[in-house]
């Protein structure tokens, strides 16, 4: 990424921290590790941003977008990374993982009651969706980013630990989860459902995407609103597993008891849902619009 920054047109660019050192020795610490720089600036745990005015959410919004765009629009195979990951079906093949994943936790905490029609009817559509192939974050989120001390402009990326090659419609929904959470669900958790967005300077789930489609050569709005749903409900599906997990931790004793139970309460919820978005997703009679390629 530092090197797509150092040639890409300007706005372009897919602020990071400067690596320092690089250490492949497992001896060292038991891994192999690397050391970046640090960014002083502010991270919102809070995707509202407390404190900014609405003047300055309005101009941070549009750079999360701008930024995401950036990630996805990359030239990932002229950057060292086409072995980074396989090039196409990623739904696909992360929900067979996501199954054997809550296979493996239910021998401890039980199963997760409708994840497996769940699963099975976001496999029946993963055959069908965009399945566009570009740099993935894995995890894009406003508090994965840190904001200028100051100003309504990202510094840096953070936690690329899941970034691949992939679908990168899976960022837009994992960014749009919070227009289902709200401040308060559980600890460590905020969303901005319930919020008045437009007053806050907050755009809509559907300005969001339209803001992202705006700088994208690839998808359309009609397929990217089209599809949303369906993205949103296999991110949701992909955070049960993950709380199903904390639950696990938690019955182990490898978890904060009370926090991982606060975390863990969230799953009936979450489940639900999964399964509204899940019954606004595109039907597979429907005719399916198509990309620009």
């Amino acid at each position: 990424l530092s090197r797509h920054n150092e040639t890409c047109p300007r706005g372009k660019d897919v602020p990071v921290p400067r690596v320092v050192a690089y250490c492949a020795d497992s001896n060292v610490i038991g891994s192999e590790f690397y050391l970046m720089e640090y960014v002083s600036g502010r991270i919102f745990v809070d995707p509202s941003m407390p404190g900014m005015s609405k003047e300055d959410r309005m101009t941070a919004f549009a750079d999360v977008v701008r930024v995401l765009a950036n990630i996805h629009s990359m030239d990932w195979s002229a950057h060292g990374l086409a072995n980074f990951g396989r090039k196409g079906g990623y739904v696909s093949r992360q929900l067979r993982r996501l199954v054997a994943v809550s296979k493996k936790q239910a021998e401890t905490v039980g199963a997760i009651p409708g994840l497996d029609d769940i699963a099975s009817q976001l496999a029946e559509m993963a055959t069908k969706c965009p399945d566009h192939v570009s740099l993935l974050h894995g995890d894009y989120k406003v508090d994965n980013l840190i904001f200028h001390p100051t100003e309504p402009k990202i510094l840096a990326v953070l936690d690329w630990e899941l970034s691949t090659i992939g679908d990168p419609m899976s960022d837009i929904a994992n960014l749009s989860m919070m227009y289902y959470i709200g401040r308060r669900d559980a600890p460590g958790i905020r969303g901005v459902a319930g919020m008045d967005l437009k007053e806050m300077g907050i755009p809509s789930r559907t300005e969001l995407i339209r803001m992202y489609v705006a700088s994208s050569a690839t998808i359309l709005l009609e397929e990217a609103i089209y599809w949303s749903k369906f993205y949103l409900a296999f991110l949701f599906m992909k955070n049960c597993v993950i709380v199903h997990g904390v639950a696990q931790r938690a019955r182990a004793g490898v978890a904060s008891s009370a926090e991982a139970t606060a975390v863990a309460g969230l799953l009936p919820k979450m489940i639900q849902m999964t399964e509204i978005l899940l019954s606004e997703a595109p039907s597979m009679a429907e005719t399916l619009p198509s990309s620009r390629l």
